[in-house]
């Protein structure tokens, strides 16, 4: 028997990073609804899009070579890079969602993804604007958010991830910057 999805959560996830969950999941289904995407998808893909956040370095490495997720260097230097593709494995093997599309928006909501869906999009929005963030830049966002911006308000987001990960010296997944110019050419 399956688990539920909260179940599943809290073997993964401590409160605060549950919290954060529900943020971002209540956050997708807004901007879907907004923006041209599925609520109910957003919903869910939100809530489970950080379901291996908190699992170990060496946890995340050994479930992506089991699962057959390419590791890069990026993924290597900073296994946290891949909780995103490691959880879509979890939701799809333990949850028994399979919905690729939702699938796809856990994985790719940290790196983003050329050639993105709308849905993938939200989430990896929903994850940078939920109501708990705060870092430089994002209330400039929310406010593009609010006033119909979402490409500009997407584009500002990739900018503010990739920006925080250079800060910090953390390697920026080169699948961001192209993801970057993808969002620079559309403009």
């Amino acid at each position: 028997m399956r688990p539920d999805k909260w179940e599943f959560l809290s073997r993964y996830l401590g409160w605060d990073k549950i919290e954060h969950c529900k943020r971002v999941a209540a956050t997708a289904k807004e901007i879907a609804s907004r923006f041209g995407a599925d609520p109910e998808r957003a919903e869910l893909a939100g809530l489970l899009h950080d379901v291996a956040r908190d699992l170990a370095p060496e946890e995340i490495l050994r479930l992506a070579g089991e699962h057959g997720i390419m590791v890069t260097q990026v993924g290597r230097a900073s296994p946290v890079a891949l909780h995103g593709a490691v959880g879509a494995v979890l939701a799809r093997n333990e949850l028994g969602v399979d919905d690729e599309e939702v699938l796809l928006a856990i994985s790719s909501h940290v790196t983003g993804r050329r050639g993105w869906t709308r849905l993938e999009q939200v989430v990896y929005l929903a994850d940078k604007v939920e109501p708990g963030r705060s870092y430089p830049g994002v209330d400039e966002i929310r406010n593009m958010l609010a006033a119909g911006d979402f490409r500009g308000a997407l584009r500002q987001a990739v900018i503010a991830s990739i920006s925080y990960c250079s800060k910090a010296g953390c390697p920026v997944d080169p699948e961001t910057v192209v993801v970057l110019g993808e969002l620079s050419r559309l403009e």
